[in-house]
């Protein structure tokens, strides 16, 4: 008897306007492995408090909740569950539906600020996860380490009866932007701002950018990510809603930096570079606001795509060169990736043979073959488990001691499996 497993990758998507897989061989039983429900009360507090302790490793403020993001992202993930979609639009009629947009739900629920963004995860079975899985996608990232932002709302759901339906969603603001629109309305004479729920309400202009720059002033003058000594770096990055490397279905994670426009008024990018453990370097795409192919990067915006996956088990220095006020300047700083502690085999090509023990975890890596070559099924005997660690990248255990020597096959690679006795 043979087990088709399918990978789920999780799907992301961003809101960045502020304010606004078939085998020769198929088997006769499919068999979905699903986990255990999550706790989402549990995963809840471990979103806000993993995020947190990230932006706090980048020396940037901490983000406080505030109960009305807290509600209009629960309504959403809740949306998302209910309809089995992942997007960040609700549709009218459909089942849970608040408002349309972002902005909407969070007015509905008592937020006066039309200063909102929104990042969101679906088919993810924690927090850590899903938040690993979106600062491995550019936008998503950028939003989670923005200056401007000082509060949070999380908003977890989980299908009751297919654990594989979940929807993370996170919804960010700015505490004092939200208090002036709770005050009073600027009526005398001057350059004023609208942004609250009621729009007839005036905000002075003056009044306006403090607010914005008291939260800019309590963060970092740049910001790197990886951050310096970061650990257990993923080494690939996907997709993303939009893809930022469209002609790429698999690539490296990649590296940014962030110039905090409350101490940088400019600032010029001469040389970004990536090198290996042994000094070798990187072959990357340099991206910023000139060539981001969604005109989403700001100005202080700069990133690195390696254009193959990084290594497990290797150490990275990202080297950064730039200028401002006439003066060049240089940053250096190191990460590792993540660390298997099991055997790891590297597949490097079509067909392989590898030798195991039963009773025993695998960390199987197919390293791809193309910037397309992702493991999208696998066909393998009931013996064995196995679960997906990326789309590249399986765990396998040999359940039985009594397994004879078998093939694991994907619509494109085959591995031959030799089992020996422990």
């Amino acid at each position: 008897m043979f087990v088709k497993l399918f990978a789920f990758f999780f799907i992301l998507f961003a809101f960045w306007k502020l304010s606004d897989a078939d085998l020769n061989l198929s088997p006769k039983v499919v068999i979905e492995r699903k986990v255990l429900p999550m706790d989402v009360s549990f995963e809840t507090i471990e979103a806000e408090s993993y995020l947190n302790h990230i932006r706090a490793e980048t020396g940037m403020q901490r983000l406080s909740r505030n109960p009305d993001l807290d509600a209009a992202a629960k309504a959403h993930a809740h949306y998302l569950v209910s309809n089995n979609e992942h997007g960040h639009v609700e549709s009218e009629g459909h089942k849970n539906f608040i408002a349309q947009s972002a902005v909407e739900r969070a007015f509905f629920f008592g937020y006066d600020s039309a200063i909102v963004s929104e990042n969101l995860s679906t088919r993810n079975h924690n927090s850590r996860t899903s938040i690993d899985g979106l600062f491995s996608a550019i936008y998503h990232r950028f939003g989670f380490l923005s200056p401007t932002i000082s509060e949070l709302g999380v908003g977890i759901a989980q299908d009751k009866s297919d654990s594989d339906k979940s929807a993370f969603v996170y919804l960010m603001g700015n505490s004092n932007l939200n208090a002036l629109c709770s005050g009073k309305s600027f009526s005398g004479v001057g350059k004023y701002w609208r942004g609250c729920k009621e729009t007839s309400y005036r905000i002075k202009d003056k009044d306006f950018t403090e607010a914005v720059n008291s939260s800019k002033g309590n963060n970092p003058a740049i910001i790197l990510y990886p951050f310096d000594g970061q650990k257990e770096v993923p080494p690939a990055f996907y997709a993303e809603v939009p893809d930022p490397l469209p002609d790429h279905e698999v690539s490296g994670f990649p590296i940014s930096v962030e110039f905090n426009d409350h101490f940088f008024k400019e600032v010029t990018v001469l040389g970004f570079d990536l090198y290996d453990a042994e000094g070798n370097s990187v072959e990357v795409l340099f991206m910023d606001s000139d060539n981001d192919p969604h005109q989403r990067f700001t100005a202080n915006q700069f990133t690195i795509f390696p254009l193959k996956r990084l290594e497990y088990n290797q150490a990275y220095r990202a080297e950064l060169l730039y200028e401002t006020k006439g003066k060049n300047k240089t940053i250096t700083w190191h990460f590792s990736t993540k660390q298997i502690r099991e055997k790891l085999y590297t597949i490097t090509e079509n067909t392989e043979v590898i030798t195991i023990e039963a009773k025993r975890s695998y960390v199987i890596y197919f390293q791809p073959l193309d910037a397309h070559d992702l493991i999208k099924d696998m066909l393998f005997p009931m013996d064995v488990d196995v679960q997906f660690l990326d789309n590249n990248t399986i765990k396998l255990t040999i359940m039985s001691e009594n397994l004879d020597d078998f093939e694991i096959k994907s619509a494109t690679r085959k591995l031959k499996i030799k089992v020996v006795s422990p």
